[in-house]
Formats: structure tokens, sequence, C-alpha cells
């Protein structure tokens, strides 16, 4: 009976014990985040032509043409012609709309975009000048951005983690605990905001005292940012 009563004492006490070991430590959550700025050193521009003509055939060779004036021109840019691609082409015909509801086929439309990538941006202006004065007439898009997004994403994502840890250590210290270890991370999709999204039309027929003028440009800040959930394990 003695021995019986020893060894169920013995249990006890290792099954008290061990459950002592298993119960998890507390878990303080918190989210980090962290923002790099960064100075523009890419730029793509979008420029379109519009052509509008009667004949079918007669409106592919008119914008056929005048893309073809636009691209040039910016090659004499010294733009490499791997960094210029077509957007996008469509041609569709064009009706005027009666109030019959009838409509009456008045011609035929091809546009015809073109993307420009630049690395230079103190050209971004003049191509953009230059395309307009070769028979472009829209200038769909400017976007500004960066050639090696990973470094300043990296170091976005490195701020995410200390700014993390930063808001751990007030919290823990404020509660008279202290840090014991990290559960588990998780890291969210970093981005790159831009500072602006240019979009205009301008007409084909430039205006003489305007045209004397370059278009001037203003790249403005980048700003990277990461954000981080990060589960620390904090003292009892």
């Amino acid at each position: 009976m003695k021995i019986f009563s020893l060894t169920f004492l013995i249990v006890m006490i290792f099954c008290t014990k061990t459950f002592a070991q298993e119960i998890p430590p507390p878990i303080l959550y918190v989210n980090g985040e962290g923002i790099v700025e960064a100075s523009p050193d890419r730029a793509t521009i979008s420029v379109g032509v519009i052509t509008r003509e009667k004949n079918p055939s007669a409106v592919q060779s008119a914008n056929a043409r005048t893309a073809t004036s636009v691209i040039n021109s910016i090659v004499a840019l010294g733009i490499e012609r791997k960094n210029i691609s077509t957007g996008n082409y469509s041609f569709n015909p064009v009706y005027r709309h009666m109030e019959n509801g009838k409509r009456i086929l008045e011609g035929y439309e091809a546009t015809n975009s073109v993307t420009i990538i630049v690395d230079d941006l103190n050209l971004v202006g003049k191509i953009i000048d230059t395309a307009l004065s070769h028979g472009a007439n829209r200038v769909d898009s400017l976007n500004f951005g960066l050639r090696n997004r990973t470094a300043h994403q990296d170091e976005a994502l490195r701020l995410a983690v200390l700014d993390a840890k930063r808001k751990a250590q007030v919290a823990v210290s404020a509660l008279g605990k202290s840090i014991v270890g990290v559960r588990s991370v998780s890291i969210n999709s970093g981005h790159v905001d831009t500072p602006r999204n240019y979009k205009m039309a301008r007409s084909m027929a430039m205006d003489e005292a305007v045209a004397e003028f370059e278009t001037p440009i203003e790249s403005g800040t980048l700003h990277c940012s990461a954000s981080v959930h990060v589960e620390f394990e904090i003292s009892r």
C-alpha cells in the first residue's frame, strides 16, 4: 500500500511538472512598418498617335507614317530601340449616332501607343516635346520608378523589423516584463509608391510660342515601404 502511494505521488509530481513546462509563454503581437525615400532613376513614357480618315487604308498608312516619324525622332535623341515598344495598337470604325437611333459610318480611326523607357531623366521633357512635334497627339502617361528596387525594399523591410522590435520593447518595459523569444514573423509584400502619374492629351497642332519652351518635368521622390507582423514571447 505504501509502495502504491509513493508511486502515485511520483506520477503526480511528474505530471504536474510536465504540465507546467508545456504552458506556453505569453505572446505580444506587434506590427512594424518601414519606409525608405528614394530618388527615381527611370521613367516610362507613353505617347500616342491617333489618326482618322475616311478610307481604312488611308488611315492605316497615315498612322504608320506618323508613328514611324515619332519613333525615329526619339531614337535620334539617343534612346535605344530596345527601350521603345508598341504599348497598344487599335483600328476601329467611327460612327455618328443619329437621333432616330441609326448610325452613320464617318470613317476609321487608328491608334498607336508607343512606350519609351528612359534612364536619363533629363531627357523626359525633351522626349515628350519631340514626340509631339513629330506627330504624336497624345501623352497618355508618365511614370517614375527605380532600376533596382530590391536594395530599397530590403532596407524598408529591415526598418520594419526594427520598428516592430522597438514597439515590443516599449510595451514589455511598461509591463515590467522582458522579451524571451520570437514565436513567428510574417512579412507583407512591400511596394513602391510613385510620386505621381502624369496623364494628359495634347493637340497635334502645337502653338509656336509654347513650342519654344521644353516641357518641365519634376520626378519627385519615391517611397518604398514594407510591413511585418511579429509575435514575441515575453516573460511571465
